[in-house]
């Protein structure tokens, strides 16, 4: 397992080769939609190893297919398999965290602690084979969290948070990393570094990456393949240079191509709308 920096275009395995993500038969709905009203109806999937991006417009299910992906949420019906685990069989947390660990969509939490002490603590009891302070170290430089080390979490501002949690995510050590919107509050250069440096890690360790972004410029770069949401359509998965064409992306967003940046835009700006308003700033 080494350092991402060392080889950033190293890939272990054939593109597309492994399985990591099998849905079966899959049907899910919550409870608070009306009947029939269902996310996912008989879906069955198959996902590779490797940097998947989810892409769709907002409501489209991206987050539920993270969540069932990753065990927070079960199916109705059918089985999802990660790794050739059964996640129905993954209710200890500890468990399902050996195989899979979620960044959620606008995750926060208080601590008593500092984060560069948690950072510590989070590489130790995580699940990495190799426990190596230099990669500690690494993540501080490239995530650029030095001038904050001392403050806690709650002390933080929100792009300064989220590079954070990718850190904590990275050092846990899980091998299928699910993140949903985890960087829509960093400055563009930092998004391009962090990208670069998360796909590098999965790539050179041999890990699985599913992640969902509103920036389409980043999806395309920083992806083997993409899962389309088109409205009232099961996902389609491809090799991003296949999947990412103007037809394709109009049906997955029903506007016009030229219009889909500054849609993205609003959303990313309803994000942080959002985050100021639970922070009553």
């Amino acid at each position: 397992m080494g350092s991402a920096l060392a080889s950033a275009h190293a890939w272990p395995y054939p593109l597309g080769m492994e399985t990591e993500i099998c849905f079966e038969h899959v049907s899910f709905h919550y409870d608070e939609s009306p009947p029939g009203e269902n996310v996912f109806t008989d879906l069955t999937l198959e996902l590779p190893r490797g940097i998947t991006s989810l892409v769709g417009q907002n409501g489209c299910g991206k987050s539920t297919f993270l969540l069932l992906t990753g065990g927070a949420l079960l199916p109705e019906q059918g089985i999802v398999r990660i790794r050739g685990e059964d996640t129905a069989g993954l209710r200890d947390e500890n468990v399902r965290h050996r195989i899979a660990s979620i960044i959620y969509q606008n995750l926060e939490f208080e601590t008593d602690k500092p984060i560069g002490e948690l950072l510590n603590e989070v590489h130790a009891l995580g699940f990495r084979e190799e426990k190596s302070s230099d990669f500690v170290r690494e993540l501080i430089e490239v995530f650029e969290l030095a001038p904050f080390l001392g403050r806690r979490t709650q002390e933080v501002s929100k792009g300064e948070l989220q590079r954070t949690i990718l850190a904590f995510s990275l050092l846990y050590g899980s091998p299928v990393l699910l993140m949903d919107e985890p960087i829509f509050a960093l400055e563009d250069s930092q998004k391009d570094r962090v990208m670069n440096y998360l796909c590098s890690h999965v790539r050179v360790n041999g890990l699985c990456l599913l992640y969902s972004l509103h920036e389409l410029d980043l999806s395309k770069r920083y992806s083997d393949f993409l899962l389309l949401f088109p409205p009232g359509a099961p996902p389609e998965l491809g090799k991003t240079e296949d999947m990412f064409t103007r037809e394709k992306i109009e049906k997955a967003y029903q506007v016009p191509f030229v219009m889909l940046r500054r849609k993205e835009e609003v959303f990313r700006q309803q994000l942080m709308d959002a985050d100021r308003a639970r922070r009553g700033k």
